[in-house]
């Protein structure tokens, strides 16, 4: 299991100063996000992958980048509306996506991360079904190109919709229709065992029932506050009675989990996803934070 982080965190910091940051950090490998991009003349636009800069010469800048920093790109990251109810919106999210795709077989990058939206605020059985009619043709590509795409399981609190979830994949229930309408071996998880903490959903049983479709973690921790839930009640999901932490500072138990990782044979990468708010105010904060996330994971991947 190689220990990776998210890039996202970054923002404007330019891709090729991140990667020999974080390189020069010890970490392996990287998550990279790989949004739509209107025109570039570059392979990177920030702390991003600019995939429609990944031209002959785009592609040797960034596998060189690659290895001049000692990392493996583990993961793209696609964070784009599918299931738009805007027909126009939701073809250009199915092509960028294709597009992502293309770009991940053609760097030998394995896994492609992605939501299942909860376009207009569908059920979530319902956004999963028809996920399951519009993801086809974007799977056939995946497959082609050896790439396997990997969900989301963070419920995306705060996106389209208030205290509400507008990701439609974030429990094992929800997993169990996903896998029930999408029955391919190039379909799988993002695990994000944060969000799982805090809805009640302990992560490492999650891992242990779904081990085969882990492809990908996207390490995140989460602290609750039993005092404030007391106050504001569990109908509050972004009131307060919890906040993501850096893994290792928050109540995922990252020893058992990657522990039993192993055991079942999950060669995903372990990438920090920065959310924790005690360590954003600054660029030097960000770094300090994810050193430390680091230094307490390390002593649990083999």
């Amino acid at each position: 299991m190689r220990l990776g982080l998210c890039t996202a965190c970054f923002g404007d910091v330019t891709l090729p100063e991140v990667l020999r940051w974080a390189g020069r950090a010890g970490f392996e490998a990287v998550d990279l996000p790989a949004p739509p991009l209107r025109s570039t003349s570059s392979w990177h636009h920030g702390a991003a992958l600019a995939v429609a800069g990944l031209d002959g010469p785009g592609r040797d800048a960034f596998a060189a980048a690659l290895d001049d920093a000692g990392l493996v790109a583990a993961c793209l990251a696609s964070d784009v509306p599918l299931l738009d109810a805007d027909a126009d919106r939701a073809e250009r999210a199915r092509g960028h996506l294709l597009q992502t795709v293309e770009a991940a077989g053609l760097l030998g990058i394995g896994v492609v991360r992605l939501p299942v939206d909860r376009s207009g605020a569908a059920p979530p059985g319902e956004a999963i079904a028809e996920f399951a009619r519009r993801i086809g043709p974007v799977l056939e590509a995946a497959a082609g190109a050896g790439v396997r795409l990997a969900v989301d399981t963070d419920p995306r609190l705060g996106r389209d919709l208030d205290d509400v979830p507008a990701g439609a994949a974030f429990c094992p229930e929800l997993w169990e229709k996903l896998f029930t309408h999408v029955r391919s071996e190039w379909l799988g998880l993002a695990l994000d065992p944060g969000p799982l903490l805090w809805q009640g959903i302990d992560p490492v049983t999650a891992l242990t029932d779904y081990a085969e479709k882990v492809f990908h973690v996207r390490a995140r921790d989460a602290e609750t506050m039993d005092l404030r839930r007391q106050d504001c009640g569990i109908l509050r999901p972004g009131g307060g009675w919890w906040r993501y932490r850096l893994p290792g500072l928050g109540q995922v138990d990252w020893g058992r989990l990657i522990d039993r990782a192993r055991e079942l044979g999950v060669a995903a990468a372990l990438a920090i996803d920065h959310a924790d708010p005690t360590y954003r105010a600054t660029l030097d904060d960000i770094k300090a934070g994810l050193a430390l996330s680091r230094r307490l994971l390390v002593q649990f991947v083999p």
